[in-house]
């Protein structure tokens, strides 16, 4: 059974965290609320255009702090690096920018986190700032 790529992310947030992380990802990443089948717990399906990348599940049983420690980031191939990085300076997102050179172009990362502490990367391939 070979993998074939990342089918989606789960973040366990509070019912009290929940809409604020699901307004953070809309609004700074666009990743749009979408189809949640029935379920015993509250919360939601984020899409990446037609495909559901993170699943917000809520718990009243929030991990200890030694239960995240392997969980590093969550990392995203994306377009547009200006207009992100300006939705970021506008919501007063903390930011990181690195370079790197690909075998045959440049990329441009930017590392943030969310609101509940998960580092976020995202890979602009082909895309510099000026």
């Amino acid at each position: 059974m070979p993998i074939t790529g990342i089918n989606h992310i789960n973040i366990e947030v509070t019912a009290e965290q929940l809409p604020k992380v699901k307004a953070f990802y809309d609004d700074v990443l666009g990743l749009k609320p979408g189809f949640r089948s029935a379920s015993k717990r509250d919360g939601a399906w984020l899409y990446a255009q037609n495909q559901p990348v993170i699943h917000l599940s809520v718990t009243e049983d929030p991990m200890n702090e030694s239960d995240k420690i392997h969980f590093n980031h969550v990392a995203f191939a994306c377009n547009g690096l200006t207009q992100l990085k300006r939705d970021l300076d506008l919501n007063n997102i903390q930011y990181s920018l690195e370079q790197r050179s690909l075998a045959d172009k440049e990329m441009t990362q930017i590392f943030f986190f969310d609101p509940v502490g998960i580092k976020i990367e995202l890979n602009f391939v082909g895309e510099t700032l000026s």
